[in-house]
């Protein structure tokens, strides 16, 4: 399964690539976030069922920590889903797309191997007359999303840039061919307004980018949307990375993490390692504590922070981990001797960090126990629910970690700082602050979804499987399957021409 290479390279990698570079200053504009849209298929099946089924009751539910998985009908596909989530942006923020002068979709769900699904998007910019935008699609695994970012972002600080904003769109369908893996899937998107004097200021100060050649998970077969998996990525190399000088600015400068998140139990084993590593190398963190300092400090927005951020001291970051883990791994030497995890550490890990995990970690997870997996939605996704489920005043001026990973394999790490001083309402559109704490995205993802039943989720999985790249071809319409204002495939002739639909907002 895909994502046991990844537990591996989550703890891997989330140190390696910062050493050496260290406290990049960021422009006096401000880049980042204005705004973001999220979207997710109608069509669900609870994950107990599906354990119920596969006759291994509390394996995805307590094994994965997932509760349902949203997947697409043969009606989506992966130009319908980025259609429908940037039109939503577009609408809900009344975006002038005159001001428009980059778009990239990150995506790895290959549907034409010469056309770009950007150029399909470019349909939703013919009534405003602009043709002079940027970008294509970028591809690698889970990563793509953030690939898309990082040159947008590369864009706004260019001198063609002429004072223009810049949209990125993560969008994936997870679906696997092993029914043992299929509790893994899930499928969403993610649309990304960037510009100036954002709210969300992504401040590369903790930029890091880690990338290696391996076959853990990859795609060769074009005739089908399922991968081939290598599930035995060895842990071992955890304690032969340069991870050290990167501590201090995980431990004491951050105040939430978003994580690549293929399901949430694996997100939950990544921070129990975390700390079992700090526990390990306290020394380390105590001699360079000084470097966080440093680190909030590296750009106009991040001084701002500095002023508001409630610095963790190593004290008082130890004291919120259980001290039992410290009497535990004295039966370990995993530093010294490379010794390899095992299911007691990992138990260790995680009750030590229960409470940590619950105040950074869990927020941004609402999507991943719900929907599943996003594959390169999925980390902004996270960054979607941790704002939606956090209050302004525990939002205003903190600093949050962005980990992204794709197999093949491309990771980076990257920081994103709210600015104490602007709105954060209109990046949802919701006020963060409503009597009943819920959004309207929230009503979407709990009371308006449509569950099926494990029968018929199998059923429409083998319809997709078996009209992959037919052609012509006409999807039979589930109207019980798409929300108001989605975009759906229509139909494919016999020249392989994809024509797509938009149900009524009503």
């Amino acid at each position: 399964m895909r994502n046991s290479p990844s537990i591996g390279c989550m703890y891997i990698h989330l140190f390696s690539g910062c050493v050496g570079r260290k406290y990049l200053v960021m422009s006096n504009s401000d880049f980042g976030i204005i705004a973001l849209e999220i979207y997710f298929p109608k069509f669900y099946v609870s994950q107990h069922d599906l354990e119920v089924e596969d006759k291994c009751v509390g394996k995805y539910t307590q094994g994965l920590g997932q509760t349902s998985l949203g997947f697409c009908s043969i009606q989506e596909d992966i130009n319908s889903m980025c259609l429908t989530v940037v039109s939503n942006l577009i609408r809900r923020t009344n975006l002038d797309l005159k001001t428009i002068g980059f778009l990239e979709v990150g995506t790895e769900t290959i549907i034409d191997k010469s056309k770009s699904t950007k150029t399909v998007l470019m349909q939703l910019f013919e009534t405003a007359g602009n043709f002079d935008v940027e970008g294509t699609d970028t591809k690698n695994a889970c990563f793509g999303g953030t690939s898309a970012l990082f040159g947008a972002l590369n864009w706004l600080e260019s001198s063609y840039c002429n004072g223009r904003m810049a949209l990125v769109v993560a969008a994936d369908i997870a679906v696997y061919g092993d029914k043992s893996a299929r509790p893994t899937g899930g499928a969403g998107a993610v649309a990304i307004l960037l510009g100036p004097n954002a709210p969300l200021v992504i401040d590369f100060g903790l930029r890091a980018v880690y990338m290696k050649h391996c076959y853990d998970f990859y795609k060769p077969n074009l005739s089908s949307e399922y991968p081939i998996v290598d599930g035995h990525f060895s842990l071992n190399s955890i304690i032969t990375t340069p991870w050290r000088d990167t501590l201090p600015k995980v431990n004491n400068a951050i105040d939430y993490m978003c994580l690549h998140a293929p399901f949430t139990r694996l997100v939950q084993k990544a921070i129990g390692w975390l700390a079992m590593i700090d526990m390990r190398t306290e020394g380390i963190i105590a001699d360079t504590l000084n470097d966080s300092d440093v680190f909030l400090s590296s750009s106009k927005a991040g001084q701002l922070c500095h002023n508001n951020h409630q610095m963790t001291s190593k004290s008082e970051y130890f004291d919120q981990i259980d001290p039992s883990i410290f009497n535990a791994l004295k039966d370990y030497r995993l530093l010294d001797d490379k010794h390899i995890p095992d299911h007691q550490l990992d138990t260790i890990c995680l009750k030590a960090t229960e409470s940590l995990y619950r105040r950074k970690v869990d927020p941004g997870l609402m999507f991943v126990k719900n929907i599943g997996n996003m594959y390169t939605a999925s980390l902004y996704a996270c960054l979607v629910s941790l704002l939606l489920n956090t209050s302004k005043a525990e939002l205003l001026g903190r600093r949050i970690l962005m980990y992204s990973y794709g197999s093949g394999m491309a990771s980076a790490m990257y920081s994103i700082l709210i600015h104490p001083d602007r709105d954060l309402s209109t990046i949802l559109n919701c006020s963060l602050e409503s009597s009943n704490g819920l959004s309207h995205i929230h009503k979407r993802l709990f009371d308006e979804r449509t569950q099926v039943t494990v029968s018929q989720f199998e059923l429409m999985l083998k319809e997709r499987e078996l009209s992959h790249n037919s052609a012509p071809f006409e999807p039979t319409f589930r109207p019980e399957g798409l929300f108001p204002g989605s975009y759906y495939l229509k139909n494919v002739d016999d020249r392989y021409r994809r024509f797509y639909e938009k149900l009524s907002e009503c």
